[in-house]
């Protein structure tokens, strides 16, 4: 969790202290002052945050936190006598980079504020919109150096960490500021003051009693369930998140990045989500591109590919090939097409040195031809289709979309995803190829290849078609960690819009997302994954209680996700199951993902029991009080 209550599970404290906690809390926190509307913050594309706590920053480490969950907020800290040069380089990088500063001031200098401290102020305030959030003692509202010159301004006398977490969620627009003085401050603010502002615009944090789930129950089936898959060695760490009437209620990281246990598994590190890619960066692309006219889930394959007019493939609806409807093979092994009979690779296709003409950086000494993606997309029009109808999970095509995105939006597949999805969101570290974004020591290693690329797979992509299209494909690729995948698929569960703004049309999602070809004993979606027509539990990875108008996917590195409209529900659980290799299939054979997944619906359950247990309680201890 990113904050913890005074109290940790239902059983402990009733439902009603818990609701009167989060109620005073939240109403404790005040907005005296939002000029042009600046809180909450709306596109986060548009707008370079930092935060500079001035003071203990320790007193409002909670805050920092979890202003980091929703974009990338660089974090400064100014103590009350800060000297020139501390003062001089947090302006020089403040003025260069940031929109908005978040300015959070929890002490007051009962001598008065330094010139120094005055002057950086001042100054500042010239040149960014600043924000302040003050945290305690009143005085700091009426006396603190040129906050009057503030675009914004939150109060709350509190300074416990979950007070430190509303406030930080008030500025994203996950809770609405709803709070009143009950006193002047000042001459400037009055008794009742408070700015009223929206809230639900993106994903909050708060305690699964509030969402209707027993938290003691949830955390340890959870815990017990991954802690079993990682004594058994099915994975060496892991990230679980749970997020429940768009507030997550659960997030944990679990292990370590390998076993060796070195470097302990962190909610920034990011994972290989593997063929999650395919809902995640082609299908939103696809999605987008339709509500935009460019992209027609109904047309034919020739349609937006003429090189395969007059192919047995030509004619193909796309409606029944994202719903693997369509009779294509499953997969082709494009590097074993480049080899030849002895092993060794055929001519004009890998080298060990970088050249012009081999500019595909497989490894540091195998570089693969440019012209090796013509030959890709040959064998997918020259593949055979199956002869039978019926649903064969099949990638090939999600290894064409980025080309037909480029040719339709003249952007780069990942740069279109990235402007028009993630950076707008907050999700930021949905990345490919992270290595040139992203420290080596924030991802997991995947697999150990030792038939490819001979070496440890870490930071580059591990699905060797993906690696042979510069790390860049519909099909894998894409890495992310929990949070940021959170924020993707809570847009998804709000049928299109986060953070106040509309990304895909409401029907488009509800179409994508529906049981394409259930009568012919096919589940899936446009691209998602819908539960099994008839529940199999030798066969489903998701829950037995997952609801009929429930989605997701899974990734072969061993992640899955899973929505649930029914219930407002997302769980993610991510993990590096291939380390050290591929051949470790614990994560299927022990049903942890399934079991998991259950888990999270039996906690609802349970709540709905102990709610009637503690309606139950207080009839009896009324009885018995009119009875004495």
């Amino acid at each position: 969790m990113l904050f913890v209550l005074p109290f940790s599970s239902f059983g402990q404290i009733s439902l009603d202290s818990i609701q009167q906690y989060h109620q005073e809390n939240l109403a404790s926190i005040v907005l005296l002052k939002n000029e042009s509307r600046l809180l909450p913050f709306n596109d986060l594309s548009t707008t370079s945050i930092a935060h500079l706590s001035i003071g203990d920053a320790t007193k409002t480490t909670e805050f920092d936190k979890v202003l980091q969950q929703y974009t990338t907020v660089k974090s400064f800290n100014l103590p009350l006598e800060a000297t020139g040069n501390q003062a001089g380089e947090v302006f020089k990088y403040l003025i260069n980079y940031s929109d908005v500063t978040i300015v959070s001031i929890n002490e007051i200098l009962e001598t008065g504020y330094s010139p120094i401290l005055e002057d950086f102020i001042r100054d500042l305030s010239k040149r960014v919109d600043l924000v302040y959030t003050v945290f305690g003692k009143e005085e700091l509202v009426v006396n603190f150096p040129y906050i009057d010159q503030a675009k914004a301004v939150l109060y709350t006398p509190n300074t416990n960490l979950y007070t430190q977490s509303l406030a930080a969620q008030i500025h994203f627009g996950a809770v609405g500021a709803v709070g009143k003085l009950s006193q002047n401050i000042g001459s400037a603010y009055k008794v009742n003051d408070g700015i009223i502002t929206k809230g639900q615009l993106r994903l909050g944090y708060t305690q699964p009693e509030l969402t209707g789930v027993n938290s003691e129950f949830l955390g340890q089936h959870i815990e017990t369930i991954v802690q079993e898959g990682l004594d058994s060695m099915a994975f060496p760490g892991a990230q679980v998140l749970i997020a429940k009437n768009g507030q997550i209620i659960y997030q944990k990281d679990f292990g370590f990045h390998t076993y060796n246990k070195k470097q302990s598994v962190r909610s920034s590190d990011i994972y290989d989500l593997a063929s999650v890619t395919k809902v995640t960066t082609a299908v939103p692309a696809l999605m987008r591109m339709q509500d935009d006219g460019l992209f027609d889930v109904d047309a034919k394959l020739a349609n937006y590919f003429p090189a395969f007019k007059g192919s047995d493939k030509g004619d193909l609806y796309f409606r029944s090939i994202l719903a693997h409807n369509a009779q294509l093979k499953p997969y082709i092994v494009y590097w074993k097409q480049a080899q030849k009979k002895n092993g060794k690779y055929k001519g004009r296709t890998f080298k060990t040195k970088p050249h012009r003409n081999y500019p595909v950086k497989i490894t540091d000494g195998l570089y693969l031809h440019k012209k090796y993606k013509g030959k890709i997309m040959n064998f997918i029009k020259s593949s055979p289709l199956n002869k039978e109808p019926g649903y064969v999970y099949s990638g090939l095509t999600f290894l064409m979309y980025p080309d037909l995105v480029k040719e339709k939006t003249g952007k780069r597949f990942d740069q279109y995803l990235y402007n028009t999805f993630y950076k707008k969101i907050g999700a930021n570290k949905l990345v490919f190829n992270p290595l040139e974004r992203v420290n080596s020591n924030e991802i997991i290693p995947t697999e150990n290849d030792d038939f490819f690329r001979n070496s440890l797979v870490h930071g580059t992509v591990h699905d060797e078609a993906a690696a042979m299209l510069s790390g860049i494909s519909g099909n894998a690729g894409l890495f992310g960690n929990a949070s940021d995948l959170a924020k993707l698929l809570q847009l998804y569960l709000n049928e299109g819009s986060y953070g106040g703004e509309r990304f895909i049309k409401k029907s488009t999602i509800q179409d994508f997302t529906r049981c394409q070809f259930c009568d012919e004993d096919n589940r899936r979606g446009l691209g998602f994954d819908k539960p099994l027509i008839e529940y199999d539990a030798e066969k489903s990875y998701v829950a037995k209680s997952a609801s009929k108008y429930s989605y997701g996917h899974s990734g072969f590195t061993g992640t899955f996700f899973w929505i649930d409209p029914a219930e407002d529900l997302i769980v993610i659980f991510l993990s590096n199951r291939v380390y050290p290799t591929r051949e470790n299939r614990k994560l299927y054979t022990m049903n942890i993902r399934p079991r998991l997944h259950q888990a999270v619906y039996d906690a609802i359950y349970d709540f709905d029991k102990l709610k009637q247990q503690e309606a139950n309680n207080k009839s009896n201890d009324k009885r018995y009080d009119e009875g004495k």
